[in-house]
This record gives structure tokens, sequence and C-alpha cells, in this order.
């Protein structure tokens, strides 16, 4: 019966003290990491045809980290240009979706910088001819997804190499996401595809013989971060505490190699690390 006393003393110590550092980190459910997602940018996050739930490397770098947090990972679907409200609103802890940390979002949200990134244009292996560098597709078509950078980017990019030497500016026409700008060059209503050079090499991969790379990226300080509400400091510093541990002991490594994104790493956890 003493013996049993202690059992359940301990058990009630152990419960109140994991209660406490969930508390600490500021979660809207004890013992939960409710991370926000939008599924549909592989190999970052999709849902996987033959399983039905969500796969990627995004999730397999949640799962890692509330393992090690001690937490169970509940994966909540979000569009992706509703992320930010919900993480302001309280429907997620943390933003795990392939979002770039940059200036602007950095207003409103901080971010644990944990993959680099770059948009890249490509067409068709058909039109592999006629653009061979990124500037041939001055005064062309091309698509992206209107909810993200893209926009912005191109934009900038186009101001810089087309219209500042002279050529006509690229006509950008911003889609729903990335699969429905791809669809569109294959219908042949645009000239190129503008996209993150990590999910473009998965989908050559699962398309074969379909589209080339054109030029390089054409942004080179492009980093996905995991955001957070600015008010949850200790979330977000637990956050970059565990993933530079799992750096370290070699997981994020082979999350990497299991994603085909070994030349996207990072060599460390850095908070707004873009300027």
């Amino acid at each position: 019966m003493k013996g049993l006393s202690l059992l359940a003393a301990t058990v009630a110590i152990l419960a109140a003290t994991s209660a406490f550092a969930d508390n600490k980190l500021n979660l809207k459910t004890e013992g939960e990491l409710r991370v926000l997602i939008n599924p549909i940018y592989p190999p970052m996050e999709f849902v996987n045809q033959k399983s039905g739930v969500q796969d990627g490397f995004d999730v397999d770098l949640a799962n890692a980290i509330g393992k090690k947090l001690g937490l169970e990972v509940i994966f909540i679907n979000s569009a992706f240009a509703e992320l930010q409200s919900g993480l302001q609103t309280g429907r997620g802890d943390v933003i795990i979706s392939g979002m770039s940390d940059n200036p602007k979002r950095q207003e409103v949200m901080d971010f644990v910088d944990y993959i680099t990134s770059g948009p890249i244009f490509f067409t068709t292996k058909a039109n592999a001819d006629k653009y061979k560098t990124s500037t041939d597709l001055c005064g062309q078509k091309i698509a992206g997804s209107r909810t993200g950078t893209f926009p912005d980017n191109v934009k900038a990019w186009s101001e810089s190499n087309c219209v500042g030497k002279g050529k006509p500016a690229v006509q950008f026409d911003g889609t729903a996401d990335s699969n429905a700008a791809r669809l569109g060059m294959r219908q042949g209503r645009y000239d190129a595809v503008v996209q993150g050079v990590e999910t473009i090499a998965y989908q050559m991969s699962v398309e074969p013989d379909t589209y080339v790379m054109v030029g390089e990226p054409i942004l080179t300080n492009d980093v996905f971060g995991m955001g957070f509400k600015k008010s949850n400091t200790a979330l977000r510093d637990a956050v970059a505490q565990t993933l530079d541990g799992l750096i370290k002991d070699g997981t994020y490594a082979d999350l990497l190699k299991k994603w085909g994104l070994n030349h996207n790493a990072v060599e460390k956890a850095v908070i707004n690390g873009v300027k």
C-alpha cells in the first residue's frame, strides 16, 4: 500500500511537471503542439495518395520536434493565405508549411529559419530550346502561386533584369497554387512557372521528362521559417533549441536525405535571419 502511494505521488509530480512545462510554452492545449499546415507543396508537405495522410519534410520535422519536446503533434490544415491569421487567432501554436521568412512577415510574427530555398523559373521540356536562360523569359507569361512571395519576387527580378536592361517586363499571373500554375503551363497558357527550387526538383522526379529548370534561382537569400506569435518567445526558443539538437544528432540530415533536400540545409537554427 505504501509502495502504491509512493508510485501514485511520483506519477502526480511528473504529470504536474509536464503540465507546467507545457504551460510555459503557452500551448493552446496542454501536451499538444498544434501545427498549422497547407499540405499541397511536395516534398515539404502534401497528402500521401497511398496513405491519405500528411507527408513530407515539414511533417517529419514537426513530428521530430514534438517527440523531443514530449508533445503530441496535431496538424491543422489551412489555406496558405489563412496560416498567419490561424496563428494569431490561436488555431495553432506554430506554422510549419514552407513559409518564407521575410521582413514584412517579421512585423507580425517571429521565425525560426530551418531550410534554404529560392524561387526558380522552369518550363516544359518542349520549350527547353526556346528558354535557356532566365532573361529569355522577359516579356513572357509566367505563372505562380499568388498567396506567397512569388509575385513580389518575380516583379523585383523583372524590374532589375528585364525592364532595367531595356527588355519587356515579365507578365506574371497569380494562380491559386503551384498545381494550377503547372497545369496552365502544360495547357499552353503560360510560358513558364516560378516555384521553389526544392519543390520543382521533387516534381521533376515524379513527372520525369516533363520539365526543365531555366537559369539559376532568382532569389538567393530565401529561407523557410517556422512561424510563431511574437508574444510566444518561450515556444519559439524551445523549438530553436530543439532544431539545433536535431542538427547535431543527425536527425535533421537524415530527413533532408529522405526528401532529396541535402543542398537545402542550414547549419543552425536562426531567429528572423532574413533582413
